[in-house]
C-alpha cells in the first residue's frame, strides 16, 4: 500500500488503494460525511442517493437545504440522510452528517468513523465520500451554483432531462458513482452495471 500512488480516475474521484475495507456485513460500503450547512454536501447527496438506489432502495428520505447564510452558496435544496434508511443486498451505506443546516451538531463520529478518515481525509473535509477503500472523493463532483435557491421539484424534473445541463452534471456524477460501486462488486452483472454509459466508465477504472 506505501508503493501505491493515487491517481485520478472518473471526474473528481481519486483511485487510493488497491484494498477494499473489509466489512462485516460482507458487503461494498460506502460511506459519506458532510454536514446539513455544506452547499457542496447537499449538490452531492442527489447523485448519492440517485447512485445508491440502483443498488437497494430508500426510506425516509425527506427535502432539506443547505444554510440560508454564511456559506458561498445558500439555500441549495438537497435530501437529507439524518433518518433514511438504505437497505441494498449488496451495498452497505453509511452516513455521517455532523451538523444540521443551522450550523448545530447531529452525529457524533464513532472509532471507526475515525479509523477511516485519519486514512482517507485526516483533515476531515467536506463532502467525503468513499467507495470501498479504494476510491475517494473530497468536495463535490458538480457545483452547488447550478441548483442554488431551486425547489426541490424542480430539480428533480432536470434530473429527468438528461438534455439540461443540471441533468447532465447530476447524472455525470451519479453514473461516476455508480461505475465504481460496480467496480467494487463481487458480481457486477446487475442490469445497471450492464448499461452501456456505465461500461465505458469501467473502462476507464
Amino acid at each position: 500500500m506505501n508503493d501505491f500512488v493515487p491517481r485520478k480516475v472518473l471526474g473528481k474521484f481519486m483511485h487510493v488503494t488497491d484494498i477494499a475495507l473489509k466489512r462485516e456485513s460482507g458487503k461494498s460500503l460506502v460511506f459519506f460525511m458532510g454536514a446539513g450547512f455544506c452547499p457542496y454536501c447537499a449538490a452531492e447527496r442527489w447523485a448519492i442517493s440517485g447512485a445508491l438506489s440502483r443498488f437497494g432502495t430508500w426510506s425516509g428520505l425527506s427535502d432539506d437545504a443547505s444554510a440560508g447564510h454564511d456559506e458561498k452558496y445558500l439555500n441549495v435544496p438537497t435530501v437529507s440522510f439524518v433518518k433514511a434508511k438504505y437497505h441494498s443486498e449488496s451495498v452497505e451505506f453509511v452516513a455521517r452528517e455532523t451538523a444540521d443546516r443551522n450550523f448545530e451538531p447531529l452525529d457524533e463520529l464513532k472509532q471507526s468513523d475515525y479509523e477511516i478518515l485519519d486514512m482517507y481525509n485526516p483533515d476531515q473535509i467536506i463532502p467525503f465520500l468513499l467507495i470501498d477503500g479504494q476510491y475517494a472523493q473530497v468536495g463535490s463532483g458538480y457545483s452547488p451554483e447550478l441548483i442554488q435557491g431551486l425547489k426541490h421539484a424542480t430539480v428533480r424534473s432536470e434530473i429527468e432531462n438528461l438534455h439540461s445541463s443540471i441533468g447532465k452534471a447530476i447524472n455525470g456524477e451519479i453514473d461516476n458513482i455508480t461505475a465504481l460501486i460496480c467496480k467494487s462488486l463481487k458480481n457486477n452483472k446487475t442490469a445497471d452495471c450492464q448499461e452501456a454509459n456505465i461500461k465505458k466508465l469501467l473502462e476507464k477504472i
